[in-house]
């Protein structure tokens, strides 16, 4: 499936989610990519994927669903995070959006979302 992006929205529909998809995140990773800065990934999902020390600076993951995924020391400086699931997400050692590295999973963590999303944690 082909992505768009359009700037103009923060939701994210299979038209204008991201200029990959989760297949192609995968395989690049699976390669030995691990710098994904800046990319538009809004809505992909990557539920229970390994993306153990992966680089998300910058990267906009509004309303992406990374439900139980390894996200342990990823680097997710400035990353746009709206309306994200984490869910059960390994963020041991991870650089949040906040500047501060987190040693748990998500559910004690959420210092940092919208209360609509906080609600969706619990």
């Amino acid at each position: 499936m082909s992505y768009t992006r359009d700037s103009n929205s923060d939701n994210a529909t299979p038209c204008e989610a991201t200029n990959m998809d989760a297949n192609e995140v995968l395989r690049r990773y699976a390669a030995g990519e691990r710098n994904f800065r800046q990319q538009d990934w809004r809505g992909i999902s990557l539920a229970k994927a390994n993306l153990s020390g992966i680089d998300l600076t910058g990267a906009l993951l509004n309303y992406a669903d990374l439900r139980n995924s390894d996200l342990s020391y990823a680097n997710l400086n400035w990353a746009g995070l709206k309306g994200a699931n984490f869910k059960g997400a390994n963020l041991k050692g991870a650089k949040m959006p906040d500047g501060k590295t987190h040693n748990d999973r998500l559910e004690s963590a959420n210092y940092f979302f919208s209360s609509h999303l906080t609600k969706n944690l619990h």
